[in-house]
This record gives structure tokens, C-alpha cells and sequence, in this order.
């Protein structure tokens, strides 16, 4: 009988011990985890604000351009004031605009758009 109180105490400690492994372990992956998602969003966060930069530098590129025709329609203030893509719609609609006749003609020749 006392041989089967030890091998029962001996049996609960190892289910105490495998149940503390398993929390701690799912602890840790839990936290692994965390830490991956963590980086990832620190690196779309830097690679977003990259992409806003480069889109702030190239849209004072095409206001410089617009103002250079354009002056007399719009300001800088106005035009910083624009998103991108209204910007770079502007940018393109002056850019038609300043085709040369050849330039015209070739591209209603031959349908190029």
C-alpha cells in the first residue's frame, strides 16, 4: 500500500511538472509570437512612411513643374494641399497639354495613348 501512495505521488508531480512545461512553453510562444508581430509592424510602419516620403518629394517635383505653366491657376499652397494623385493628375493634364504638334499628330496616327 505504501508503494502505491509513492508511485501516485510520483505520477502527480509528473502531471504538475508536464502541466507547468506546457504553460510555460505556451507562454513562450505566446510571447515569440507577440515579438514577430511586433517587428512586422514596426517594418510596414517604416516602409509606409518610406513610401509617403518619396511620394512628398516626387509631388514638390510636379508642383515646381505645375507652377512653371501653370501659376497664374494655381499656388504652392494650394497645390501642397492636394493629395498625390490629384496633384500628379494635374501634372499630367499640363504635361498633354504641352506636347508638341508632331507629338500629336504621331500619337492620333497611329491610336497611341
Amino acid at each position: 500500500m505504501n508503494n502505491d501512495k509513492l508511485e501516485y505521488n510520483d505520477e502527480l508531480i509528473d502531471y504538475i511538472s508536464l502541466d507547468k512545461y506546457l504553460k510555460d512553453d505556451t507562454d513562450r510562444k505566446k510571447k515569440q509570437i507577440l515579438f514577430e508581430f511586433e517587428n512586422m509592424g514596426e517594418q510596414y510602419l517604416k516602409e509606409i512612411e518610406r513610401k509617403n516620403n518619396n511620394k512628398k518629394i516626387k509631388q514638390v517635383k510636379l508642383i515646381s513643374y505645375i507652377l512653371k505653366y501653370r501659376r497664374d491657376i494655381y499656388d504652392k499652397d494650394e497645390l501642397m494641399s492636394y493629395c498625390f494623385e490629384d496633384v500628379q493628375n494635374i501634372y499630367n493634364q499640363i504635361k498633354a497639354e504641352k506636347k508638341s504638334l508632331i507629338i500629336k499628330l504621331f500619337h492620333f496616327l497611329f491610336n497611341i495613348e
